[in-house]
């Protein structure tokens, strides 16, 4: 998947309920779009709420669609 698809995805992803414990909102879009978002996870993600993880994926989103990433 390109950046714009997998933001899509991770959108989609956010909105659907529930969500295996285990589940990635990068499942189904790649190796190497998910270990993007492994990589931006672990440089940037300081752990917090669910919230803050939907708000941080979210935005995540968010730039892969303006292409800040």
């Amino acid at each position: 998947m390109n950046d714009k698809e997998t933001a899509t995805h991770i959108l989609h992803f956010l909105e659907e309920k529930p969500h295996d414990i285990f589940a990635w909102p990068t499942d189904g879009c790649g190796y190497d779009q998910h270990i993007k978002f492994v990589n931006y996870r672990n440089k940037y993600w300081t752990g917090c709420t669910e919230k803050g993880w939907i708000k941080f994926t979210k935005d995540y989103a968010e730039k892969l669609i303006k292409r800040e990433l």
